[in-house]
C-alpha cells in the first residue's frame, strides 16, 4: 500500500528539479537586462577608451590621475547616435566623496541632443585637496537599449583652471560642453572685478558660484546658483571675499544656452530647432579676466569732491545773494520819485482800514476775500477780452482779480505737490530696496540695467554712485527754494512799502509754483535715485514722473506770469498730471499697436483742445458741452474773420503741428520706451514755449537783466554738454539684458562715475539755471506799466 505513493512523490522531485536546471540554461532578454553581466576595464589618463554596449551588459572603468591642488581633470564621453535607438547610455562617474552622472545623448529641455558630453570634476570630492597625488574615478557605462551601442571614453588633466589676476585666459565652451575657473582670494585682496568678453554673440549663462561641490554647471540648473548674468557679448561680476567666508574661493562657471531666445530682442527671432537636432556646433570664445580693485577708495573721493562741489555752490550762491540785494529791495534812482513812499506808520494804518470783504465771482463755489480798494475792479474773465491800441492785450486786462486771492491760490500748488512726494516715494522707496534685497538673495543679475563695467558698492547697494550722482538735484532744489523764499520775502516788503507799484507796474509775481518747482527738482532727485537702485523697463516711470512734474508746472509757470487771472488751479492741474502718469503706466505694460493709436487721437483732440483755450483766454470752459461752446466762441468772432490774437495764433499753430508730429511718429514707428516718448513731448513743448517767450520778449524790446542773461546762457550751455552724455547710452531697458550688457561702458570720472552719471550732474545744473531764467526773466520790466506789457 505504500510503494505507489512514493513513487508518485518520487516522479513530483524528479520533475522539479529538471525544471529549474533547464531554466538556467535558457536565458530571456528580459531577464539578461534584469541581470546583466558586469565587464571591469582598466584606461589611463589621456588615453581614448572605445566600446560597444548593450542591455547585457555594464562597464565599469578605473582611471588613474594624478592630481595636484591647481589642477582638475575633465571627462570626456562621446557614442555613435542612431534616430532609432529608444534608450540613451547612462554615464555615472564616481569620485572618493561624489557623484555625477548624465546621459548620452544629451538631450535638453527643447529637445536638442548632443552625442558628446565633457564634464569637469570637482576636485573638493578629492580625499586629500591639499597635496599631489594619483586619484581613481570609478565611470559606469550602462544602458537598456537591446542593440549594441558604440561609445569612448577620454579623462584628461585640465592645467590652466586656476585664474590670475590680470592674465587674459581664453577657452571654449558649448551647450554640452561647460567650463568652470576658479579664484581664490590672496590675503590682501577684499574685492575683484571679473571681465568677460566674446567676439560672437551665442547666449551663455554666466554665474559666480561658491566653490562647493557639486558644481552647478548643467544649464537648466547652474544659471540658478550664485550670482549669474545672461550673456552675449559681455558681462562682468563685483565679487567681494566676504561673500565666501568658508574658503575665500569662488568659480566662474559658463554654459552656453541650446537657443539664443534669452539674448534676442523683441524684434528678433531665435532659430528653433527640430525636436531631435543632433549636434548643432554653437561653440562660443570667451575671454576672461580677474583685476583687483581700488574701487572703495576712489568712491570715498568722489564723495567728497561732489559734496565739496555743490558745498561750494553754496557759499558761492550765498556770497552773491549778500553782496547783490534782491531787485525788489531797492528801486532805479529814476522810478523811486514816481512812487509815494510810506513810512511804517502809514503802512500799519493802511492796513486797519483794509478790512477783508466777501465777493462772490462767476464760477466760483466759494467765498474770496478782496479790499475795498479793489472792489470797483472786479471783473469776470469770461467778459471778451479786447486788443489795446498796439493790436495785443496787455498784462493789465488779464489782472484784474485780488492778488491775496491769487496769492493764497497758488500757495496750494507747493503743499499738494509735498503731500504728492511723500506719499509717491515712501511706496517707491520700499519698493526698490526690496529688489535690492532680491538681487543679494536669488542671485539674478538680469533682474536689474546697470552699468555692469562701472558698478561702485556701498552700504549693500549695488550702483551707490549712479545713485550719488542724483544729489545734484536735491542740492540745487533746495538752494532754488531758498532763492525763491528770499525773492517772495524781498517782494512783500516791496508791496508794503510801494503798494501802487505793485499794482500798476512790472509783472505781478506769484511764488507758489516756484516753490512747487524746487520741490519737483529736488524729489527728481529721489526718485532718480531710486530709481537706480534698480533700473529696469517697470521701474523707469520713477524717474520720469517727476520729469513730468517739473516740465508741466514750467509750462504753467511761464503762462501765468502774463495769465494769471486764468491759471489752472492745483487741483486741476495735479488732476491732469495723475491722468498723464495713468497711462504712461499703461504705455510700460501694454505698448501695442491699439494703444498707441488710441494714444495718438487722444493727444490730437488734447492739444486742439487746450490750444483752444489758450486762445480765448479762459473763456472756453472745458467740459462735456465743449463743442458747443467752442462753437458760439467761433460764430461770435467770425469763422472766416481775421484772428483776432495774432501773437497767439503764432505759437499756437506750429506748437500744434509739432504736437501732431510727435503723435503720429508714435502711432507709425511705436518707440521702444513709452515713458522716454512722453518725457521728450514734454520737454519739447516746453522748450518751444520758452523760446516763444524770449522771442515775443525782443519784439517788444523789454529789457533784460545781467543776471537773466547770465542764467540763459548757464543753462544753454549746461543742457548742450549734458545731451552728449544722455545720448552716450551706457545701458537700455528697452532690450534684453544680454544686449544691455553689450552697451555698458567702463567708468569715465574719478574711476567711479560713467556717462550717465555725469549727465545727472549736468542737468542737474542746467535745469537749476533754468529754473533762474524764468524767476529773473521779467526783471527787466518790473518798473514799467503794467498796461504796456504785452500778454503773450
Amino acid at each position: 500500500m505504500r510503494r505507489p505513493w512514493f513513487r508518485s512523490y518520487l516522479l513530483i522531485i524528479i520533475s522539479l528539479t529538471l525544471f529549474v536546471n533547464c531554466s538556467q540554461v535558457v536565458k530571456s532578454p528580459w531577464d539578461s537586462s534584469l541581470n546583466p553581466d558586469v565587464l571591469m576595464r582598466n584606461c589611463t589618463i589621456g588615453e581614448l577608451c572605445t566600446g560597444s554596449i548593450n542591455s547585457t551588459t555594464v562597464h565599469y572603468f578605473s582611471l588613474q590621475y594624478s592630481f595636484t591642488p591647481s589642477t582638475t581633470v575633465r571627462v570626456t564621453t562621446s557614442m555613435k547616435y542612431d534616430i532609432k535607438q529608444d534608450a540613451p547610455i547612462l554615464v555615472v562617474v564616481r569620485q572618493i566623496r561624489g557623484i555625477v552622472s548624465w546621459t548620452l545623448p544629451y538631450a535638453f529641455s527643447n529637445g536638442m541632443l548632443y552625442s558628446s558630453v565633457a564634464r569637469i570634476l570637482c576636485i573638493y570630492n578629492e580625499a586629500n585637496r591639499t597635496r599631489p597625488h594619483t586619484g581613481t574615478v570609478f565611470i559606469e557605462i550602462s544602458t537598456s537599449n537591446m542593440n549594441l551601442i558604440d561609445y569612448s571614453i577620454q579623462i584628461d588633466n585640465v592645467k590652466e583652471y586656476s585664474l590670475q589676476e590680470g592674465v587674459k585666459t581664453q577657452f571654449t565652451v558649448s551647450p554640452s560642453m561647460p567650463v568652470y575657473y576658479s579664484y581664490k582670494f590672496p590675503p590682501h585682496i577684499k574685492s575683484v572685478f571679473i571681465e568677460i568678453q566674446s567676439k560672437d554673440d551665442l547666449c551663455t549663462s554666466v554665474s559666480v558660484q561658491s566653490f562647493d561641490c557639486p558644481v552647478y554647471d548643467v544649464n537648466e540648473i547652474g544659471v540658478k546658483q550664485g550670482h549669474y548674468q545672461t550673456m552675449s557679448k559681455s558681462a562682468s561680476f563685483n565679487v567681494y571675499s566676504n561673500e565666501f567666508p568658508n574658503r575665500d574661493e569662488f568659480l566662474t562657471v559658463f554654459s552656453v544656452k541650446p537657443v539664443d531666445v534669452d539674448c534676442l530682442n523683441s524684434k528678433e527671432s531665435a532659430t528653433i530647432q527640430p525636436a531631435g537636432f543632433i549636434d548643432i556646433q554653437r561653440t562660443k570664445n570667451v575671454t576672461i579676466t580677474i583685476h583687483s580693485t581700488a574701487y572703495y577708495s576712489y568712491l570715498m573721493i568722489t564723495i567728497f569732491v561732489t559734496l565739496g562741489i555743490f558745498a561750494l555752490v553754496y557759499i558761492i550762491a550765498f556770497i552773491i545773494m549778500c553782496k547783490n540785494p534782491d531787485l525788489y529791495d531797492h528801486l532805479a534812482p529814476d522810478q523811486s520819485y514816481l512812487l509815494p513812499q510810506q513810512n511804517e506808520r502809514e503802512l500799519v494804518d493802511r492796513r486797519a482800514s483794509e478790512q477783508p470783504v466777501p465777493i462772490l465771482e462767476e464760477g466760483d463755489n466759494h467765498n474770496v476775500t478782496s479790499t475795498r480798494p479793489e472792489l470797483e475792479r472786479q471783473t469776470t474773465v469770461l467778459d471778451v477780452i479786447q486788443t489795446s491800441g498796439r493790436g495785443f492785450v496787455t498784462v493789465t486786462d488779464l489782472c484784474v482779480k485780488d492778488y491775496e486771492y491769487l496769492r493764497r491760490q497758488f500757495r496750494i500748488y507747493p503743499h499738494t505737490m509735498l503731500t504728492i512726494a511723500i506719499f509717491y516715494s515712501l511706496p517707491v522707496i520700499q519698493l526698490v530696496l526690496q529688489y535690492q534685497l532680491n538681487i543679494d538673495s536669488i542671485g539674478n543679475e538680469d533682474i536689474c540695467y546697470f552699468n555692469f563695467l562701472c558698478t561702485r558698492q556701498l552700504f549693500n547697494l549695488t550702483a551707490f554712485n549712479n545713485i550719488l550722482s542724483n544729489i545734484g538735484y536735491c542740492a540745487l532744489g533746495l538752494l532754488f527754494f531758498i532763492i525763491v523764499y528770499r525773492r517772495d520775502v524781498s517782494y512783500c516788503r516791496y508791496l508794503e512799502k510801494y503798494p501802487e507799484m505793485g499794482k500798476k507796474s512790472g509783472i505781478p509775481q506769484h511764488f507758489g509754483l516756484f516753490y512747487a518747482m524746487a520741490i519737483g527738482l529736488f524729489m527728481e532727485g529721489i526718485m532718480s535715485a531710486c530709481y537706480h537702485v534698480c533700473p529696469s523697463r517697470q521701474n523707469f516711470q520713477f524717474d520720469t514722473s517727476f520729469m513730468y512734474i517739473i516740465a508741466v508746472l514750467n509750462i504753467i509757470k511761464i503762462y501765468q506770469r502774463r495769465h494769471p487771472d486764468i491759471n489752472p488751479r492745483s487741483a486741476s492741474a495735479f488732476s491732469f498730471l495723475a491722468v498723464i502718469i495713468f497711462v504712461n503706466v499703461i504705455g510700460v505694460y501694454f505698448d501695442k499697436l491699439w494703444f498707441w493709436i488710441t494714444y495718438c487721437i487722444v493727444h490730437i483732440v488734447t492739444c486742439l483742445t487746450l490750444s483752444a483755450k489758450i486762445y480765448y483766454m479762459g473763456r472756453l470752459k472745458i467740459s462735456l458741452r465743449i463743442h458747443i461752446h467752442l462753437y458760439r466762441l467761433m460764430k461770435e468772432n467770425g469763422f472766416f474773420s481775421r484772428p483776432r490774437y495774432m501773437n497767439r495764433m503764432g505759437i499756437l499753430i506750429p506748437g500744434n503741428f509739432i504736437n501732431i508730429g510727435f503723435a503720429l511718429y508714435g502711432a507709425i514707428r511705436q518707440p521702444e520706451s513709452f515713458p522716454n516718448h512722453l518725457l521728450f513731448v514734454f520737454l519739447g513743448n516746453l522748450a518751444l514755449y520758452l523760446v516763444y517767450y524770449i522771442i515775443m520778449k525782443m519784439i517788444h524790446r523789454e529789457h533784460f537783466t545781467r543776471f537773466s542773461i547770465l542764467f540763459l546762457v548757464l543753462s544753454t550751455c549746461f543742457w548742450a554738454s549734458s545731451l552728449d552724455f544722455f545720448y552716450s547710452e551706457v545701458k537700455s531697458y528697452e532690450v534684453q539684458p544680454a544686449i544691455s550688457r553689450a552697451l555698458n561702458q567702463k567708468c569715465m570720472l574719478l574711476d567711479t562715475y560713467d556717462a550717465h552719471d555725469i549727465w545727472h550732474l549736468l542737468s542737474s545744473f542746467g535745469l537749476f539755471f533754468s529754473f533762474l531764467s524764468i524767476l529773473t526773466i521779467d526783471d527787466g520790466v518790473q518798473t514799467k506799466p503794467r498796461k504796456a506789457l504785452a500778454a503773450f
